[in-house]
């Protein structure tokens, strides 16, 4: 079993995405069809434009027969292959491809075919590629705007961001967006706007705005948009908090530069809040590095394939921030992936206690993996292993305290989608102690730190998703209490002892 330091290897050779952990591997070589193949390849044909050429079926030919070679051969569980063709087969009428040539129509049958082995596995276009790049980078080419949909369902300008083609234009909190390169936007979704505004660095987009009862075009060229994912804040003077959204190639990087600022400004705080919460994951590097941020030794994460055979290790080699000083991790039904496997990294390495609730239960591993032929595969090729060998796959990460919330939202975890991998070596844990959210309110006093002082990351940056409105964290008010006083300072006396000694 290999152990690896982190950063060692390129980016490129460790992509993980939200949701899942994501090697980068070139597939070549010679293919040819079995019996079963040629089956699909004799049926696929019926669906395809009439004005396909024969260089046209040669490539998709052989985008089918190498990608089943592929998942035979590195899916995590054995592959029934003339079982997958025939689902292959049964796709075919059922299939919206909006891409009807050969390619198209086989990449649409080896997506549906590959989403019945589990809910990550799927083929990717170069365009898909070209995006899940930009998913990692932590940055997009775009205008740089926070935007939300208001009530008569326009596109309405939450913020620009600072330092931004759209900050540079002059364009204001409150303005509506109704038209992009003269596409009508009433109506149109959150993604549909994203996809229009982004694009080629220095190319021009233009947006029709409305502000008040004037209305007016800007044309503004796209640029690299860089996208925070840490902030930090002081909370009462003395408590540490940083919040980490995502883990791509510049989280490291913002997560260090926090932390020393926070050991500046408090020297020996009363404690450190990390929180994880909504956080989907990213790159598996990232994740463990910054978990290696709090630990001085330890095994941080495994990964582990096909016949439980294990794969590689992280282990804790760097700078230990904030050493003594108690810490609670927040979760919730959102964190996933890395998020997950951080947590459960701090805690069974004695770092910190988890308050929130049971996290999203992803912890299955996925390879991007290009096809000689065109686009490639996202296939689930293994599973993360916690410190104390647990698998987070199916079972989620139990919070020590839990904090129940009066109105949650409907979630769904790993567990309830459809073809979900199943749940495999639980950790037996069991929640220490349970409360509700309204029982920690309190007054708290949050004095945000660096650039967060000014990019409030409770609002997602164009692209993420809608904006939402501020209110209470009665979770976070739960965690400042679990370090002064009252009901979670008896739950605290309870659970150091155990976390001390590994329990």
């Amino acid at each position: 079993m290999a152990v690896l330091r982190k950063g060692i290897l390129p980016i490129l050779l460790a992509v993980v995405i939200s949701f899942a952990g994501t090697r980068l591997v070139a597939c070549a070589g010679p293919v040819w069809p079995s019996d079963d193949e040629q089956l699909f390849l004799d049926a696929y044909r019926d669906y395809v434009a009439d004005n396909a050429t024969s260089d046209q079926y040669d490539r998709a030919d052989k985008l089918f027969v190498e990608a089943v070679q592929v998942l035979s051969d590195t899916y995590v569980e054995n592959i029934d292959r003339p079982a997958f063709v025939e689902r292959a087969i049964a796709s075919l009428p059922e299939l919206e491809a909006e891409d009807n040539t050969p390619s198209g129509i086989v990449g649409a049958a080896l997506d549906e075919s590959l989403h019945d082995l589990d809910p990550h596995s799927a083929y990717m276009t170069d365009e898909m590629f070209r995006r899940l790049q930009e998913s990692t980078e932590g940055s997009f080419a775009g205008v740089g705007i926070v935007i939300s949909q208001d009530e008569d369902k326009l596109i309405r300008i939450v913020s620009p961001i600072d330092d931004t083609p759209a900050a540079r234009a002059g364009l204001q909190p409150n303005d509506r967006i109704t038209h992009i390169d003269g596409h009508d936007m009433k109506g149109e979704p959150i993604a549909e706007a994203v996809r229009l505004m982004r694009g080629r660095i220095g190319d021009p987009v233009t947006l029709t705005i409305q502000r008040k009862q004037e209305n007016f075009d800007v044309t503004v060229k796209r640029a690299r948009i860089e996208v925070p994912s840490v902030t930090a804040s002081i909370i009462d003077n003395d408590l540490a908090y940083i919040r980490v959204s995502r883990f791509d190639a510049s989280t490291l990087d913002q997560t260090r530069e926090y932390l020393e600022m926070l050991e500046d400004q408090i020297g020996s705080p009363r404690g450190i809040i990390v929180d994880l919460r909504r956080n989907p994951g990213g790159l598996l590097d990232s994740a463990a590095d910054i978990a290696d941020q709090f630990l001085s030794d330890g095994l941080i994460v495994a990964t582990e394939g096909r016949g439980e055979r294990k794969l590689r290790s992280y282990e804790a080699d760097s700078s230990d921030y904030f050493d003594g000083v108690p810490m609670a991790i927040l979760l919730d039904r959102g964190s996933a992936s890395g998020a997950e496997l951080m947590a459960a990294a701090l805690r069974e390495n004695g770092r910190g206690v988890i308050i929130g609730e049971q996290s999203f239960g992803k912890g299955s591993m996925q390879r991007i993996m290009p096809l000689t032929s065109g686009g490639g595969l996202k296939i689930t090729t293994g599973y993360y292993t916690t410190p104390e060998n647990h698998i987070v796959q199916g079972n989620g990460v139990i919070p020590d305290i839990e904090v129940k919330l009066q109105d949650a939202e409907e979630f769904e975890r790993e567990v309830d989608l459809e073809h979900a991998l199943p749940p495999r070596r639980r950790d037996p844990r069991k929640v220490l102690a349970s409360m509700d959210a309204a029982s920690c309110e309190r007054d708290i006093e949050v004095t945000r730190i660096g650039k967060s002082a000014t990019n409030d990351n409770s609002v997602d940056t164009e692209g993420d998703g809608e904006a939402r409105e501020l209110q209470r964290d009665t979770v976070l008010e739960c965690a400042v209490g679990y370090f002064s006083d009252g009901q979670l300072a008896v739950y605290r006396d309870q659970v150091e002892p155990l976390l001390r000694a590994g329990l």
